[in-house]
């Protein structure tokens, strides 16, 4: 096991041991059966990792908290991170896992980029020769093409919410096989009216994308089973027309999804 005591170096360690490294935050290799072949990397001495603060109207939190510590303190952003972690890894590992490890494209906890999308999150990545702060859009293309060798997220930022805007996220994991799907949301509710309504939604088989037809079925209108209804069937073939695979099954996973996302936001007003 390596325990770098530096961004500079951690970049090094990663770049030099690519996909053999294995990230962790304090936590034991040796209880996590690491598989033959790969290296421990802890990253909890590097503090600049550890960053979480809100000035003014921007939120920075550092890849190396772990989601335990953001169901509990993330801020700005009206509970929706806090949600999504509590959702997404179950207590037993919530501590242990990092947003650094959750924004691994092959984790099972990168639905985390499902709420960071809404929220239109930016990414600082540094590299051993370089630093660049991008969108969150294009770190999940980047990520999923393969960032530059050695190049790994040090932090994300967004602009805090404003304080009216109610948000929801819901996860449902895929029965029998690897996979998950998300939808993470935002509106204000003026009398029961839905306005400005946000909608994104991660399946199978697409990275977080916006589905605004789901969010022209809720627009102006007062919060109802049957918007929610109309909204997540409308999510669910737009996701569908996007991807190159899709099916009945993940069709039915996506409707479930962002009705449960819906839901949660519209309930003190629904009949």
């Amino acid at each position: 096991m390596t325990t770098p005591k530096s961004v500079a170096e951690l970049v090094k360690v990663t770049a030099r041991l690519g996909k053999k490294a294995v990230l962790f935050s304090g936590a034991d290799p040796a209880a996590e059966r690491l598989p033959n072949g790969k290296v421990a990397v802890d990253i909890s001495k590097v503090g600049a990792l550890l960053e979480f603060s809100a000035v003014k109207n921007r939120v920075v939190i550092g890849t190396g908290v772990n989601l335990g510590r953001l169901a509990r303190e993330a801020v700005g952003e009206n509970g929706l991170i806090r949600q999504a972690s509590l959702l997404i890894a179950n207590p037993l590992v919530r501590n242990r896992i990092t947003l650094l490890q959750a924004l691994n494209p092959e984790s099972q906890y990168f639905d985390i980029t499902t709420p960071l999308a809404l929220l239109d999150s930016k990414v600082r990545l540094q590299s051993p020769t370089s630093k660049r702060t991008i969108s969150i859009k294009e770190f999940l293309e980047a990520s999923v093409k393969g960032l530059k060798k050695g190049e790994i997220p040090v932090a994300v930022e967004f602009p805090k919410l404003p304080s009216g805007d109610r948000v929801g996220f819901f996860r449902v994991a895929r029965m029998g096989g690897k996979g998950s799907v998300s939808a993470a949301a935002r509106m204000k509710l003026v009398k029961s009216t839905s306005m400005d309504p946000e909608i994104f939604v991660s399946s199978l088989t697409l990275i977080p994308v916006r589905s605004r037809t789901a969010e022209k079925e809720v627009a102006g209108k007062a919060a109802s089973e049957s918007s929610i209804k109309r909204a997540s069937q409308a999510a669910a073939d737009e996701m569908g027309e996007l991807a190159s695979k899709h099916n009945a099954y993940e069709h039915t996973l996506i409707e479930i999804t962002v009705a449960r996302t819906l839901r949660s936001i519209m309930e003190d007003h629904l009949d």
